[in-house]
């Protein structure tokens, strides 16, 4: 893995540098304990693993394995996504503050890392709040379209780019568009927790 161009470091340079950031920054007990011992063991394999770069945020969303470092999903790297994430839809959308966001997540875990979607929800949440933006979060482990069907149900306005993957989650089966709000309604009630 070459260094960043212009940054004048080298391999290990650039990893050190990187491993030094996430121990000032990372409050997570488990992952900053996993990369110390990383460090302590001198496991540059491990640690290239974990700090070989950044996570992209694709069209499927972030995709990599919960643990430490800033090639994994965990808290430090949710909260910085979040932080990003928020500051690109405030510039997308003047209503932000008005309308808010709904969050959801499945049951997918990491206990050697603290790491669940429920916590990186919890965390996406709390990020959004911390800059005024009210935020709709599910209680409870909450299938992929439910949340389209809830964006729909606040009347909030869809731009296609952003629900795509969410439309393409649908079951193939045609839903009764009036059962399905009925049953929307029932769960926004039930489940949704305004923050």
């Amino acid at each position: 893995m070459a260094a960043p161009e212009g940054s004048g470091l080298g391999e290990d340079a650039r990893l050190d540098q990187e491993t030094a950031q996430w121990l000032r920054w990372d409050k997570n007990s488990l992952t900053l304990e996993a990369v110390k011992r990383l460090i302590a063991e001198g496991n540059k394999e491990e640690l290239r693993k974990c700090f070989g770069a950044r996570m992209e945020f694709g069209t499927a969303g972030l995709r990599a394995a919960m643990g430490p470092g800033i090639s994994r999903m965990n808290d430090l790297t949710i909260i910085q996504t979040t932080q990003g994430f928020c500051r690109y839809l405030e510039k997308q959308f003047s209503d932000l503050k008005q309308k808010g966001i709904v969050i959801s997540f499945d049951a997918r875990a990491h206990p050697s890392s603290g790491g669940s979607s429920r916590r990186f929800a919890r965390l996406a949440a709390t990020t959004f709040i911390s800059q005024g933006i009210p935020v709709y979060l599910f209680s409870d482990i909450t299938p992929t379209p439910f949340v389209v069907e809830a964006l729909k149900a606040l009347e909030w306005r869809l731009r296609p780019s952003l629900c795509l993957k969410n439309f393409l989650a649908l079951p193939s089966r045609r839903w009764n568009e009036k059962a399905l709000r009925k049953l929307l309604t029932f769960l926004l009630r039930k489940y949704i927790l305004e923050l």
